[in-house]
């Protein structure tokens, strides 16, 4: 069956081949493919010409660029620091006198480190052929080496992002043919022996791998291998960093498309990271794969096909006509406004790979670059190759209706790599979104926030708080489950969870302990997603995220009432009675009583309402405002420059949160809570009553905007479990249905 199967897979056209993911070669094979000639690390001989041409033709704006930024250096023969950061002391050492960022990097301490200009000279060259640049570009890799010699002499990593390094090798490969066997020698022996030490240098580096962006240490490998492969330098060293450095990446690709699973998700939720640097591994694999081995990658990884995808479901768009983010996982949350700079970039990659092949992928694709802010053009400043080699993107393509595109009818989408749940009324500014997270496999910049939900409409009304900076503050609240719109299960004396910490940060010498949070991840179970034209519905069991010594079930179902009204439902037991459950609401602004069961916060333009129906009596709460904004295990955990930053309108660390708890200790707690947004203030509220039977607890209501009424019903014991029936404004029935299959909790 499997030769058969394979059999198969090479008959079949190069598009529908790729969409079934061909194993990829071995590490074998792709040393016996790799070109003998130079160029071969992203260009290459065969495509000198067509570059030429294309630089001159469709891509002339960069190539002026291009040379208005060659012309103008004037490469020096030593490395030039600056002194506000650095001192060099009597060893030769670079030493900091003051931190510029969280961790310390000798790049920080140069004017250049040489990388980036000698890319952008020798590829000046490679296009016009001028003498004068290729001279400027060796002079460059003259100052890269000594960089990396002294970041290894000074003990001190030398980027956080390898990308002045990768740019340094590739000009070093343009320019093979001409330099002398010495210039060889003098200029690559070192950069390979700099990529060895920093594999296991003892002392701080990016060791990130395939759970990360992977522009660390491990990825140079490939990149110096493939340079260094038959060089003549150390063909022992270069084929010793080339096969694990292939192998390694082999890893980091399939884990991409595990956990895309066909939707897009580039590693993390948290979009800083998987929106910004975590493209460019992927495509330089793809680029580099074709240019020194002839091999098509797309072939046999896929997840960068569906990139558009995700991109879509992440973003809100704001009524500045800007694209915001939910803001999971170790996002500054300082504007949650998403920077798209990089976002053109990356989706003209995505067309140039897979356009042709996948055209409903490439409609959706092209419909976001449509509707992309700005002036949009091809990023230049980490590899400024890139835009001479995407000749399969047809910069002038127009694309009819892409706001009919992005609005595909659906009201959700579901990433079950990290059990994610988006959903949302419409892709408009006065649309409603929302996001729950409930069963992550992975772990990327994750926090303890299983279980938990963000919601906007016209402003952030339900945010995950917080931010990453160098006080306290970044271990002790920021991740920690009391930061998220989740639920508590307090218990005395119990160990904050391990977070990481900045590299620059003071050392914490305050006592710590959790208040009330999960202390695992990637132990949450998702229990579905499920959708109508009117409702989508999820929920996570995250009893095992907690600790046995207090948890013995948490779970949580969460179910979108379109447009503008959520119900979330709460099953949580404690191992003793006095264990206090709480459930958590995050909000800008504070929280006012409309009633003792009803509260409303306003955020932006817009507002939430919260009314409690179980538990019957509850206490309600608001912690927060001025002294309070972050107040856990009793004192205000503030974050750095508080003050400044909080007088930035845009900002969105959120500062008072409203706690839900029973009136009376007891092992069990059942939460049912009804949400609503719309413009601020709220001024028809929903209609909601409880509703129980011996078995479960529901409520009926009756959505003001859209006038349909709905009755939900929650299993309060045994299996978890609902149904969801819905009548329409004339009294139609429009839904009857399970929420989700029913499903055995876990186990404790």
């Amino acid at each position: 069956m499997h030769l058969l199967k394979t059999m198969l897979l090479l008959a079949l056209p190069v598009s529908l081949a790729m969409a079934e993911g061909l194993p990829p070669p071995s590490v074998d094979e792709v040393v016996a493919k790799i070109r003998p000639d130079r160029p071969r690390l992203f260009i290459n001989q065969d495509m000198l010409p067509g570059l030429r041409d294309y630089a001159n033709g469709t891509a002339k704006s960069y190539l002026s660029a291009l040379l208005r930024k060659v012309d103008g250096y004037q490469p020096s023969t030593e490395l030039e620091f600056r002194p506000e950061y650095v001192r060099i002391d009597d060893e030769g050492r670079m030493v900091f006198i003051r931190n510029r960022g969280n961790q310390n990097a000798c790049e920080y301490g140069v004017k250049t480190d040489g990388g980036f200009p000698a890319n952008e000279c020798a590829l000046a060259w490679l296009i016009t052929g001028k003498e004068e640049y290729r001279v400027k570009a060796i002079a460059y890799l003259r100052l890269l080496v000594k960089f990396v010699q002294l970041s290894d002499h000074s003990r001190i990593m030398p980027n956080w992002y390898n990308y002045s390094r990768i740019c340094g090798l590739a000009a070093y490969d343009w320019l093979y043919d001409t330099l002398t066997p010495d210039e060889r020698r003098e200029i690559l022996l070192p950069l390979l022996q700099h990529i060895k030490h920093m594999q296991k240098p003892g002392y701080l580096r990016n060791s990130g791998g395939a759970d990360a962006g992977y522009y660390g240490e491990p990825t140079l490998r490939w990149y110096g291998g493939l340079v260094g492969y038959k060089a003549g330098v150390d063909d022992v060293l270069a084929e010793e960093l080339l096969r694990p450095g292939y192998e390694h990446y082999v890893t980091v690709m399939k884990r991409r498309d595990e956990v895309s699973g066909g939707k897009g998700l580039l590693i993390s939720i948290t979009v800083g990271y998987s929106l910004g640097a975590y493209p460019w591994a992927s495509y330089n694999f793809l680029h580099s794969l074709q240019s020194a081995c002839a091999i098509d990658g797309r072939q046999h990884w896929i997840h960068m096909r569906d990139y558009a995808n995700y991109f879509n479901w992440m973003s809100i768009l704001g009524a500045d006509g800007r694209f915001y983010e939910f803001g999971w996982g170790d996002a500054n949350h300082s504007s949650n406004i998403i920077g798209t700079g990089l976002m053109y970039t990356h989706l003209a990659q995505a067309i140039h790979f897979y356009g042709q092949d996948f055209p409903e992928q490439a409609k959706i694709t092209q419909a976001i670059m449509a509707v992309l802010p700005g002036d949009q053009r091809i990023n230049t400043g980490s590899f400024p190759f890139t835009p001479f080699l995407l000749t399969g993107f047809d910069a002038n393509a127009v694309i009819d209706n892409p706001d009919a595109v992005i609005n595909d009818g659906r009201l959700g989408e579901f990433f079950p790599s990290y059990g994610l749940t988006n959903v949302r009324s419409g892709f408009r500014a006065d649309a409603t979104y929302a996001s729950f997270k409930a069963g992550a496999k992975y772990d990327g910049h994750q926090h303890y926030d299983e279980n938990s939900f963000i919601i906007y409409k016209h402003g952030f009304q339900a945010l995950d708080t917080g931010t990453r900076d160098d006080v306290e503050h970044h271990l002790a609240y920021y991740p920690q489950t009391v930061a998220h719109n989740s639920v508590l299960i307090r218990m005395a004396d119990e160990p904050l969870a391990r977070h990481w910490y900045p590299a620059n940060a003071p050392k914490i010498t305050a006592p710590l302990t959790s208040d009330g949070g999960q202390d695992a991840r990637r132990k949450a179970v998702n229990l579905g997603f499920d959708q109508s034209p009117y409702h989508v519905v999820s929920g996570g069991d995250a009893t095992l995220c907690y600790s046995d010594k207090k948890c013995r079930e948490a779970v949580r179902q969460f179910v979108y009432l379109a447009p503008d009204c959520f119900v979330v439902y709460d099953r949580v037991s404690s191992v003793a009675p006095d264990q206090q459950k709480v459930w958590l609401w995050h909000s800008q602004n504070e929280p006012t009583a409309l009633a003792p069961e009803l509260f409303q916060a306003s955020s932006g333009q817009g507002a939430m309402a919260v009314r409690t129906l179980l538990p019957i009596a509850a206490k309600h709460e608001v912690i927060g405002g001025p002294g309070k904004e972050y107040w856990t295990n009793g004192r205000n955990w503030e974050i750095f420059d508080q003050e400044k930053r909080f007088a930035k309108p845009e900002n969105q660390y959120g500062r008072y949160r409203l706690e839900v708890s029973p009136a009376a200790d007891g092992e069990k707690t059942r939460f049912l809570h009804l949400l609503q947004v719309g413009l601020a203030p709220i001024q028809k509220l929903a209609q909601a009553r409880l509703i129980q039977t011996e078995t479960q607890d529901g409520i009926e209501v009756t959505c003001p905007e859209s006038q349909r009424r709905y009755q939900l019903f929650f299993n309060r014991d045994g299996l978890i479990g609902g149904h969801i029936r819905a009548w329409d404004a004339a009294g139609q029935s429009i839904l009857d249905q399970p929420l989700l299959a029913d499903r055995e909790p876990i186990a404790r």
